[in-house]
């Protein structure tokens, strides 16, 4: 029998019967530059669903980066909304976002964000103590999602004994070690060799198919493009193109 997560892929284009995990509404954002205002997205409107790795590709300077960080909450919007699990994050407290993005969403980027100190094991125990867990709870769940990540022999290790993908694994670990509906991945791949490359690709697939998890995922790296189930053009600050990839759907089936 297919999965919830399984079920939603099978949909059609427009996804009739799944309500969206992450919805984007009329977003516009500018920023200065010196004193000229430069529209970085324009009326931008999309709807993401759960199960799904949804790709946004395009050109540097496009602003996939902002709509990334506009729809995780990171940014706030001049204009529309972005609705994350049915809530308008633009009218959420600085203290409820917080609070959001601690319990519901997980980031993974381009240089890792891993603390020097830290074992591989304790990265990703890290963010589990916030949530609350006791010492034992965090212990099991971080060992178990960096056997997911093909990690656990290198739990004991500290950053500056991993190489880029082993580090960007213990990144991912540690955003899927939450448990969160929603996982953000900006450009994770661009700084890794191919096989490393791989590796983080099928990681963050899986954790779509298999857990049912929202991933959104802004990258102009190729090598990403086959294995999203949906893939969105971004230029100047606008969806130009949507296609869904027949070849992932396939592998879920």
């Amino acid at each position: 029998m297919s999965s919830p997560a399984m079920q939603a892929t099978q949909i059609g284009p427009d996804r009739p019967k799944v309500q969206p995990s992450l919805e984007a509404v009329r977003l516009s954002k500018s920023f200065l530059s010196g004193v000229v205002s430069v529209q970085v997205l324009q009326s931008l409107s999309i709807s993401l669903y759960p199960g799904e790795l949804s790709l946004i590709s395009g050109p540097s300077g496009c602003g996939k980066s902002t709509l990334l960080s506009l729809m995780s909450g990171l940014q706030s919007p001049d204009s529309g909304q972005a609705m994350a699990l049915g809530q308008d994050l633009g009218r959420m407290s600085a203290r409820a976002l917080e609070k959001f993005r601690l319990r519901h969403t997980g980031f993974v980027f381009q240089g890792f964000n891993l603390f020097p100190a830290l074992t591989a094991l304790e990265q990703v125990q890290l963010p589990l103590g916030y949530m609350g867990l006791s010492d034992k709870e965090s212990l099991q769940r971080a060992r178990a999602v960096l056997e997911e990540v093909g990690m656990s022999h290198r739990s004991h290790m500290r950053p500056a004994q991993l190489s880029g993908g082993e580090k960007q694994r213990v990144a991912i670990a540690r955003a899927m070690a939450k448990r969160p509906e929603l996982l953000f991945a900006d450009e994770p791949t661009s700084a890794l060799d191919a096989e490393s490359g791989q590796r983080v690709i099928d990681i963050l697939h899986r954790a779509a198919r298999m857990h049912g998890t929202t991933v959104l995922c802004v990258s102009h790296d190729p090598r990403l493009v086959r294995h999203a189930d949906r893939v969105l053009g971004m230029e100047d600050g606008a969806i130009c193109s949507d296609r869904r990839q027949l070849a992932a759907i396939k592998e879920n089936l």
